[in-house]
C-alpha cells in the first residue's frame, strides 16, 4: 500500500469532522491518546504561514524548511482496543514527507509498543512538539533541534521499535520511559537523511539506539525532569564530510538532560547536549566533542498574549570538523524574544526578532507567523 498516496488526499483538504481532544495541548493529546488512551479516532491539520527578513550580514545563510513560507501538517491517531496507529504527514514551499507512521500494541496499562518510524526519544524538544508550528510558543526551534532536513546536526528520525511506557511512582509522580531502535540516517550530499518510508529499500545504514527517561511529579502534569542518550552510527555514501572528505562512517553518542517547569503564569524549558563525534575512514580516525544547550521561559499575558524568550549557546562547536564544514549555519549562539496571540480558539499570530552567530556571520532576524490547529 502506498502510504503517501492515503494520506495526500487529506492534504488537499479532506479534514473530516472527528471529535476534538479536551484540554489545549491539542497533538500531544493525540500522542498521549494514541499511546494511552480509549477507543477513538481524530484528525488533526495544523497551518502556518510565515514572513521573515534577514540581516545583510547574512545573505550566505541557507534556506531552511524551517523558513517555508507556508506549511500543512495533518496528524491522524486511531485506536481500536489496544491497537494504535499514528501518523504525521507534513507539506510546505519547500518539502514534502511522511515523517512519522506508527503501528502500536498496548502490552500493559500506559505502555505502548511501536513499530515504524518515529521521532527519536532522545531530544527533550521534538518528542514534545510535532512538524505542527502552531504548537511550539516560539515560531522557530533551537538549532540543535533542527530537523534533518533543516541542516539538523542530530538525527531525528529512527525506523524500527519504540516502547513508550508511563509507569506510577508514589502517590503522585510518574516515571517515563521511552527506548527506541531501528535503522538511522545515513549521510549524503553532506546532509543527514533518514529512512524514508515511502522508498524502503535504500541501503548501508545502522542500527541507532536511542532512550530517554523523566521523572513527573505529577501523572498528568506538565513538569519534567529527566536524561537522555542516543548512539548512532552513520555512513557516508560520497565522501561529503567537507573539512575530512575521507570519511566514511560518522559515529555519534549523544547525552543530554533537560526539564520543563510549568507554573502558572511560568513555563520554562532547559536542555544540554554533550555530543561526541567520531569521524572515520580509510586514513581518518579523528574525535571531537562539543556542548550545545537552550533556555526559552514563557509568560502568560491577559487577553490570549504570552510573551517569551530564548538563549542558546555552545562550547567547542566552533571546533567541530563534523560542523563546520557541512552545518555552518549552525546556531554558535543565539538570543530571541518574542509575543504571541492566540487570538481565537487554536489560532495565533506571532512576532518573533533575535540574533545569532554562526561559523560564517552573524544573522539578525525578524519573522511574523499565523498558525493554526484544524477543525
Amino acid at each position: 500500500m502506498n502510504v503517501a498516496a492515503l494520506l495526500r488526499p487529506a492534504a488537499a483538504g479532506l479534514v473530516m469532522g472527528w471529535s476534538w481532544f479536551a484540554g489545549c495541548a491539542l497533538a500531544q493529546s493525540a500522542d498521549e491518546h494514541a499511546s494511552h488512551g480509549g477507543p477513538g479516532k481524530e484528525l488533526v491539520l495544523f497551518l502556518s504561514t510565515e514572513a521573515h527578513h534577514f540581516s545583510a550580514t547574512s545573505a550566505d545563510v541557507s534556506s531552511l524548511n524551517e523558513d517555508a513560507w507556508v506549511s500543512a501538517d495533518i496528524v491522524l491517531a486511531l485506536t481500536r482496543d489496544r491497537f494504535r496507529l499514528f501518523g504525521e504527514y507534513l507539506l510546505s514551499s519547500e518539502e514534502h514527507d511522511l515523517e512519522r507512521l506508527q503501528l502500536g500494541y498496548e502490552v500493559a496499562p500506559n505502555t505502548v509498543v511501536w513499530v515504524g518510524r518515529f521521532h527519536q526519544p532522545a531530544s527533550a524538544w521534538n518528542t514534545e512538539h510535532h512538524h505542527g508550528r502552531y504548537l511550539q510558543t516560539s515560531i522557530t526551534r533551537p538549532s540543535v533541534e533542527l530537523w534533518e532536513d533543516e541542516e539538523g546536526i542530530i538525527p531525528q528520525h529512527i525506523g524500527g521499535v519504540l516502547v513508550d511506557s508511563r509507569l506510577p511512582l508514589g502517590d503522585l509522580g510518574a516515571l517515563d520511559v521511552n527506548v527506541g531502535a531501528g535503522l538511522g540516517p545515513r549521510i549524503q550530499e553532506g546532509e543527514l537523511e533518514p529512512l524514508d518510508l515511502v522508498d524502503v529499500h535504500e541501503g548501508r545504514r545502522h542500527i541507532s539506539w536511542t532512550g530517554r527517561v523523566a521523572y513527573l511529579p505529577d501523572f498528568t502534569g506538565a513538569t519534567a525532569f529527566g536524561l537522555l542518550a542516543a548512539r548512532h552510527r552513520i555512513p557516508v555514501l560520497d565522501g561529503s564530510i567537507v573539512d575530512v572528505p575521507l570519511t566514511t562512517e560518522v559515529r555519534q553518542n549523544v547525552y543530554g538532560a533537560f526539564a520543563y517547569w510549568t507554573q502558572d503564569p511560568w513555563r520554562v524549558v532547559a536542555t544540554v547536549y554533550d555530543v561526541q563525534v567520531q569521524l572515520l575512514g580509510p586514513a581518518t580516525n579523528r574525535d571531537e566533542s562539543f556542548v550545545a544547550g537552550y533556555v526559552e521561559a514563557d509568560r502568560q499575558l491577559p487577553r490570549g498574549f504570552v510573551a517569551y524568550g530564548r538563549v542558546e549557546d555552545s562550547s567547542r562547536a566552533s571546533r567541530s570538523a563534523y560542523l563546520t564544514g557541512n552545518f555552518p549555519d549552525f546556531k554558535l549562539k543565539r538570543a530571541l524574544g518574542g509575543l504571541r496571540w492566540d487570538f481565537r480558539p487554536r489560532q495565533a499570530v506571532t512576532l518573533e526578532a533575535g540574533r545569532a552567530q554562526t561559523v560564517r556571520t552573524y544573522q539578525n532576524e525578524i519573522r511574523i507567523q499565523w498558525s493554526a490547529a484544524l477543525p
